[in-house]
């Protein structure tokens, strides 16, 4: 449907130039002082040169010739020469019931549509999920929904670092606990097991002690590089003991995100564009864009305008072995190849943009695709402590995903039961009431800060039903939904006028696909967190100056539960593209 500021721009196009004064383009927006309007036009303002005439005496012309229409109730001239405009009741009306009907089919205008790749998850194999995971999985799930959204072929990848120097370290490690297994006989021919002789468990220590030993002792590291190289290069016992690790770490991070309501269409790592590698740094070298340095292979990727050092990409290290600059190369060439992708987004810490820069300036200096693709680095800042410090856990180690998560649903079970003190809930009801409440919390107060900028997490503050959190959302939702329960009736929508209702409410309503559109071109959610809160104080408002389930007109009572209706509709939608599931009841 054609959005109601297009409308209205087209009416007073036609009555400028009715008043005689020629005009490419009208601009209205929502009236900043809402008893004064519905929308605003200022373009009075920059004509007054051209036709050497008072803004005020130019806005006056043309609201003599607004032509009696169905869509404009009223024009008026105020202060300077703004134009305020109110929309006829009945128009509106109308337009919102089939606004808020159409929204999972929005036609947003002037958009080029692009296949789309989000690269937003950043998890390692064989490494558990920690606190600076989380904006990553938020931030890219939302993005990928509102891409998604707005009209464009979009797939989210986790693209799992799985095929570096941590591998060789868990592979060596597993090898020193248990050096009689069969995958570190070089001689072995036989089918491998089919169940891994490690568990998940064994996986959160690996690591983090392999590592340890590594950077303690020289010929322990040694021994990680050597078995990252066997395994790269093939070795039958070591791939065999690496898809182990895969599958049971993919089954952990799978759980961790999905408890986020993250989800990734692609699982994909760094050892899927193990085949590209050779023909990617064979065209480059072969285009003489690469060279020797100190032993590597590098391209030269620097500017002359430059404001920093932008060093050489590196292809390969001196002694011949991959690294992530080349894995990040070669999965841009399989996401055109296998994906057709035609615009790549990554969602990465602020502290990565050089690289990214790197990457990207090599990809296209190099021409490495066949068809030009559109980058973007989605940075974002860090999130911390309540004390403005990195969040830790209580002895000062970095907090794992899955604590973080279980302490924030421990907090909102908390808060829950202080708030429900008077009511009874089962078990089950309570438990899923909580969990949703906590998500909400985590997921909220990280999209709604503007994604460059870092915050301070503070459980208490971000699980309240007060204030700009997940759970004061959650709430307003549940609210919307108990009055359409205790209603108990069929809405005819026949009765709805904004005559009877909160306008501001409405035009805030029919502002959601413009919210939509600017976080798309920003690809910052934080623009619908602060829409869907306006929105729920908005409702709240309405709420408290209308008495719905016991109002006796029943042409009024029948509005209120529409706009109610309404409102519940476009609430839930926006918390859909946040990637946060709502209540019935709270």
């Amino acid at each position: 449907m054609k959005d109601l500021t297009s409308i209205i721009e087209e009416y007073l196009k036609s009555a400028f130039k009715k008043a005689g004064y020629e005009i490419e383009t009208v601009n209205v927006a929502p009236c900043a002082i809402p008893e004064m309007g519905d929308f605003q036009c200022i373009d009075a303002l920059s004509m007054a040169k051209t036709y050497h005439k008072a803004p005020v005496m130019i806005a006056q012309d043309v609201a003599r010739n607004i032509e009696d229409n169905e869509a404009i109730a009223s024009c008026t001239v105020a202060g300077p020469g703004y134009l305020n405009i109110f929309v006829a009741d009945k128009f509106l009306s109308e337009y919102t019931t089939e606004y808020v009907n159409s929204i999972q089919n929005f036609n947003f205008k002037d958009i080029d549509y692009r296949k789309t790749i989000i690269d937003y998850g950043g998890a390692n194999i064989a490494k558990p999920l920690h606190v600076g995971h989380l904006r990553s999985a938020n931030i890219g799930e939302s993005i990928k929904r509102i891409v998604r959204r707005v009209g464009n072929e979009t797939l989210g990848d986790v693209h799992l670092g799985d095929w570096g120097l941590q591998m060789g370290m868990v592979i060596s490690e597993i090898q020193h606990r248990q050096p009689g297994l069969v995958y570190f006989d070089k001689d072995y021919q036989g089918e491998y097991p089919k169940e891994p002789p490690i568990t998940i468990k064994d996986l959160e220590t690996l690591y983090p002690e392999a590592n340890a030993k590594a950077k303690a002792d020289e010929k322990l590291m040694e021994q990680a590089k050597q078995a990252t190289f066997d395994l790269q290069n093939g070795r039958r016992g070591y791939v065999a003991l690496w898809k182990h690790i895969i599958s049971l770490s993919k089954k952990d991070l799978k759980a961790t995100y999905d408890s986020l309501n993250v989800h990734f269409d692609l699982w994909l790592g760094e050892s899927d564009t193990q085949k590209y590698y050779e023909q990617v740094i064979s065209e480059i070298k072969n285009k003489g864009l690469a060279y020797e340095s100190e032993g590597a292979l590098v391209v030269d990727v620097a500017k002359e305008n430059d404001n920093i050092e932008v060093p050489p990409f590196i292809l390969l290290k001196s002694d011949g072995a991959v690294l992530y600059s080349t894995t990040d190369l070669a999965t841009i060439v399989q996401r055109e190849k296998e994906y057709d992708a035609k615009r790549i987004i990554y969602v990465v810490d602020n502290r990565q943009s050089l690289h990214f820069t790197q990457l990207f300036r090599c990809a296209e200096k190099t021409k490495i695709t066949n068809t030009p693709i559109e980058y973007h680095f989605v940075g974002f800042g860090t999130m911390n402590g309540k004390d403005g410090r990195p969040y830790k856990t209580r002895d000062g180690g970095v907090m794992q995903l899955k604590d973080l998560i279980s302490e924030i649903k421990d907090k909102a079970l908390e808060k829950v039961k202080q708030a429900k003190n008077d009511m009874t809930y089962s078990d089950e009801e309570m438990l899923e009431i909580s969990n949703k409440v906590a998500i909400s919390a985590l997921k909220f107060a990280d999209l709604c800060i503007y994604r460059t900028k870092d915050y301070n997490f503070d459980p208490d503050k971000f699980c309240s039903f007060d204030g700009k959190t997940g759970p004061y959302i959650l709430y307003t939702i549940a609210r919307a939904k108990s009055i359409l329960r205790k209603a108990s009736c069929e809405i005819d929508y026949s009765f709805f006028n904004v005559q009877n209702c909160d306008r501001k409410l409405v035009n805030l309503l029919i502002s959601y696909d413009a919210e939509i559109l600017k976080s798309y071109n920003e690809l910052a959610p934080s623009y619908i967190c602060d829409f869907v809160y306006k929105l729920a104080n908005q409702f709240n408002s309405f709420y408290a100056k209308c008495n719905i389930i016991s109002e006796q007109d029943e042409h009024k009572k029948q509005s209120w539960l529409a706009l109610t209706e309404y409102t519940l509709k476009i609430m839930e939608d926006a918390m859909s593209l946040l990637g946060i599931e709502t209540l019935e009841k709270m």
